[in-house]
């Protein structure tokens, strides 16, 4: 798919946007409030603790627990062969806890820099996955703007997916370097959105990135 095709102007994705926040009924923003990162522990902030696996965490040394407890009650002859994995699958859970860890960090580090650029924003839902994603405009260009960025969104809780989400049409205030890649942290309405990876650029020449938008701005 190309831009011959295509017309990825902040209108129609703006149209998209609607059409996309009607359907899941998301037309106004579900973002509850929570602690202000700029005051208190990172690990205080709900939107962090999620980004740092934390009910993975809980989860698994509940689990070790038991198998401890479990331990001391059954004989070794009479031990299930999967008591051996436990602390194997511990360390697995451990290190990718640690990497959401890591990253909860550096997104509250950037939270609390002074303010960025101002952008538009749009929000969008991925065809394939039903990601949200905040695809950004400049605040100059009117209509007919193209998309500068992309920041992918984290979903709500299992039952509601969809929870915790901006209103699908705004402007942000983008804390970070808003390069590629890099750790980008946007304030909309006065409250931290919290993007689940990094920044991303947008060509509309590329194909690749065309195909990305394509995606994104199917109406339902």
């Amino acid at each position: 798919m190309t831009d011959d095709t295509v017309v990825a102007t902040y209108r129609e994705m703006a149209e998209a946007a609607a059409s996309q926040a009607a359907y899941r009924k998301v037309e106004q923003p579900t973002l509850r409030p929570e602690a202000d990162v700029r005051r208190v522990a990172w690990w205080r902030v709900r939107g962090l603790q999620r980004a740092a696996h934390a009910p993975i965490l809980l989860m698994i040394l509940g689990t070790d627990g038991l198998a401890v407890y479990a331990a001391e009650l059954v004989p070794d002859d009479n031990r299930p062969f999967w008591f051996g994995l436990v602390p194997l699958i511990s360390l697995g859970v451990l290190a990718f806890v640690l990497t959401g860890v890591r990253r909860a960090w550096r997104m509250a580090g950037v939270a609390r820099r002074e303010p960025g650029q101002t952008v538009r924003y749009l929000l969008l839902h991925s065809y394939v996955s039903e990601a949200p994603w905040l695809v950004l405009f400049p605040l100059t260009g009117g209509d007919e703007a193209e998309p500068i960025g992309t920041l992918p969104l984290q979903y709500g809780p299992i039952r509601h997916r969809f929870r915790d989400l901006p209103a699908p049409v705004g402007e942000a205030v983008l804390c970070g370097d808003a390069t590629y890649r890099s750790v980008t942290v946007p304030w909309i309405d006065g409250q931290v959105v919290w993007p689940s990876a990094g920044y991303g650029e947008i060509y509309l020449g590329s194909d690749h990135d065309m195909r990305f938008v394509t995606e994104l701005i199917r109406h339902e």
